[in-house]
């Protein structure tokens, strides 16, 4: 009897599992619900990612969808308080699963789907996300891997009521090998997905240092007054700052240990970067991102 009764309140909880989403508006329509800069958990709900929301004459549009769908149920109901609207599209910026598990919501709600190619190329429908084995089937709850509506393969330009949305891949390979930014011409502000990350670190494991730096340099020569990043809540012009300046010191810390010999085997112990020990996620990630970005460099100079 005491087992039934400890499923039973279980199940309650999970069923009950509250994001404690709030839309923080950033410029005129533009919203943002911003996640927490640490890995995922149970605790926590896979609720490791910015997603946002801006508002037109003609619905909402949404960029990323987030890591379940419980999770895009409870940001479609803080969308509606705003105004009654339908989520017309949701741009998904690349394919790691913290960004886009919310598609099967809102594709229950008549929104179409817009993503990269490799978003096509990777994910399959009935595979085992990392957020399903983390989270568990109970918090997974009704989240489902759906298809996109629209493929972007470069650049893709889309107008929804007032507003002009462009989409488009920068380089080919930087966080992964399909980041799309999404920038509003009209209002200045850019969706950076995770070509740009505050308050954390970053992981190189799908990407590049050298594309990541192409990027964020491409990034700058918008001049946007809004930049939001995938991860981080630090959203104005100098939001690249960080990102950049973490990988532009390991480029160059491990091109001198390079040019003085140093192998992989110590080039941990040389750039340690100390001075960045203060983000989150240091001790997860950066040891694994000198190690990736190493093998790169040392790729460069074989070419060369």
């Amino acid at each position: 009897m005491k087992s039934v009764v400890v499923v039973f309140l279980l199940t309650l909880y999970l069923q009950a599992f509250d994001y404690h989403l709030v839309a923080q508006k950033l410029s005129g329509n533009v919203y943002c619900f911003f996640g927490k800069t640490e890995n995922i958990t149970k605790q926590n709900g896979g609720n490791i990612v910015n997603t946002c929301f801006i508002k037109t004459k003609e619905g909402f549009v949404v960029i990323d969808s987030g890591p379940t769908y419980n999770y895009a149920s409870q940001a479609y109901k803080q969308m509606q308080k705003i105004a009654k609207l339908p989520v017309k599209y949701v741009i998904i910026t690349h394919d790691h699963d913290d960004h886009w598990q919310g598609n099967s919501f809102y594709k229950s709600k008549g929104a179409l789907l817009i993503g990269p190619r490799t978003y096509e190329q990777n994910v399959i429908a009935g595979m085992q996300t990392r957020m399903e084995r983390i989270l568990g089937k109970e918090l997974y709850g009704k989240t489902k891997i759906v298809k996109l509506d629209t493929v972007v393969d470069d650049n893709v330009s889309i107008t929804i009521g007032n507003e002009k949305f462009e989409i488009k891949q920068l380089v080919p390979i930087a966080h992964t090998k399909g980041d799309l930014i999404v920038y509003l011409a009209h209002a200045k502000v850019l969706f950076a997905g995770d070509l740009v990350f505050n308050d954390r670190l970053t992981s190189l494991r799908d990407g590049s240092i050298l594309g990541s730096l192409e990027a964020l340099k491409k990034i700058d020569a918008y001049h946007a007054k809004v930049i939001v990043g995938g991860h981080g809540r630090k959203t104005d012009a100098n939001a690249t700052i960080a990102l950049k300046t973490y990988l532009s010191q390991m480029k160059k810390e491990i091109l001198e240990a390079q040019d003085n010999d140093i192998g992989m085997e110590e080039i941990n112990k040389q750039v340690t970067m100390p001075n960045f020990a203060k983000f989150k996620l240091y001790n997860v990630l950066h040891k694994r991102n000198v190690l990736d970005a190493y093998r790169e460099l040392e790729m460069m100079e074989d070419d060369e």
